[in-house]
């Protein structure tokens, strides 16, 4: 079974559930968190071993003009860095130059990640060979690694990943071998639809947050999502009226109102939301996430104490009841879990729907779905068909959750699927 048992029943990692299996399938059976949880595993192991059967197909062009900006990239950066240091090298970092120009200059020598980030304020060098190793690892995985594991075929490569459920406690569906799950998003014009299909990537929109609303009994919030309101646009309203003096376009502060409200609910604190903020706007102070914390939660106060009362029960709120789990959850990862959790949940019960439909699955990452559909077939009318018939089976599972426009869709494979 591609699930881990022991991450569904919330079990340490060093726990040998081999030794323990009576106790272990009584659970399983009988359990009213965990019987339901195991009954969707079991409905989900076939579209598992069929989208590891059959991979992905990338076309050739990806390892080509799909890759060229960031190689463009990587040279733009490794020139820069040589010329800071005086290297006459071209493209690739002379590293045996820069940690003598480092030592030449009473500046420490940084052998990895964690240590270019602690020292990149004292020189721009450190910055730098951050972003040039990125570039570089990011070649290495999306270039050289998937020629390595793929396998030629007709107009691409095509890669397989070795799928697992539950590969964290929450119950995330993941890809080992591959890190399919992480594709990039540029790859997904690259991605070759089998002859005589299309390929769409059905997706949750704002899964988490919806998720909380209903959980927390946050009404406004409910009903804006059950009225088809840009839930970001509102929270981008408060940003600029509390910081009206900064100049931000509407878009801006709807892509900062996303990432500011997923932050504040992931228990990122305001030092780090302002860092993070500066990158759109250099002068914004801790002072202002705190005015804006007062604003977001003296608008929905019911998200704050949910919360807050997740991360102090010793309880896991599931999606199918509390309880006390054998492993430690830190507060944080208690607030988290709820909302995670009933993510996972709810794209398995796509998984399952879809199934059952015969219709084609080809691949899953977090909370979207991409499945086949035959060109001869109309798209809204199957789109249509299949947020019915999953708005309809959500609801059995979590009542009252604000269902209007949760399934989006979009194309994958546009360049090269014709």
């Amino acid at each position: 079974m591609k699930t881990s048992i022991s991450a569904l029943l919330l079990l340490p990692n060093s726990y040998r559930i081999e030794a323990h299996m009576n106790q272990v399938d009584h659970l399983l059976m009988n359990h009213s968190v965990f019987s339901y949880q195991y009954k969707l595993e079991q409905s989900i192991q076939p579209v598992l071993t069929s989208i590891e059967k059959n991979g992905l197909v990338i076309a050739n062009e990806w390892f080509t003009t799909g890759l060229q900006e960031k190689r463009n990239q990587l040279a733009h950066v490794g020139n820069e860095i040589n010329q800071q240091i005086g290297s006459s090298n071209h493209e690739v970092v002379d590293e045996v130059a820069l940690r003598k120009y480092w030592n030449n200059n009473d500046l420490p020598l940084a052998n990895g990640f964690d240590e270019l980030k602690k020292y990149k304020h004292l020189h721009p060098t450190f910055q730098l060979m951050m972003d040039y190793k990125n570039h570089k690892n990011y070649l290495k995985m999306w270039d050289e690694r998937l020629r390595e594991k793929g396998t030629s075929v007709d107009g691409g490569i095509s890669i397989k990943g070795t799928w697992q459920s539950f590969a964290s406690r929450t119950g995330r569906i993941t890809a080992k071998n591959l890190p399919l799950t992480s594709i990039p998003v540029a790859m997904r014009d690259y991605v070759v639809s089998p002859e005589g299909y299309h390929m769409y990537s059905l997706d949750l929109n704002n899964a988490e947050l919806r998720f909380l609303a209903h959980y927390a009994k946050c009404d406004p919030l409910v009903q804006q999502f059950n009225q088809e309101v840009d839930v970001h646009a509102e929270t981008a309203k408060l940003i600029r009226k509390n910081l009206g003096s900064h100049e931000i376009s509407k878009d801006e502060s709807r892509k900062l109102a996303k990432h500011f409200t997923y932050s504040l609910l992931y228990g990122a604190g305001t030092f780090t939301i302002a860092k993070n903020m500066r990158k759109t706007f250099s002068d914004v102070t801790s002072a202002d996430v705190g005015v804006l914390k007062d604003a977001f939660y003296q608008k929905y106060p019911e998200l704050l104490r949910f919360l807050f009362e997740r991360g102090e029960d010793e309880k896991l709120l599931t999606p199918f009841g509390k309880i006390k789990p054998v492993v430690e959850f830190t507060k944080t990862q208690k607030k988290n879990f709820t909302m995670q959790s009933s993510v996972s949940v709810a794209i398995k019960t796509l998984l399952a729907m879809l199934a059952k439909n015969n219709v084609t699955i080809v691949h899953v990452i977090h909370d979207e779905v991409w499945v086949l559909i035959p060109k001869d077939e109309q798209v809204e009318r199957f789109i249509e068909k299949s947020v019915n018939d999953f708005n309809e089976k959500i609801k059995e599972i979590f009542p009252g959750l604000p269902t209007k426009t949760i399934l989006s869709k979009e194309k994958i494979g546009g360049k090269y699927d014709e």
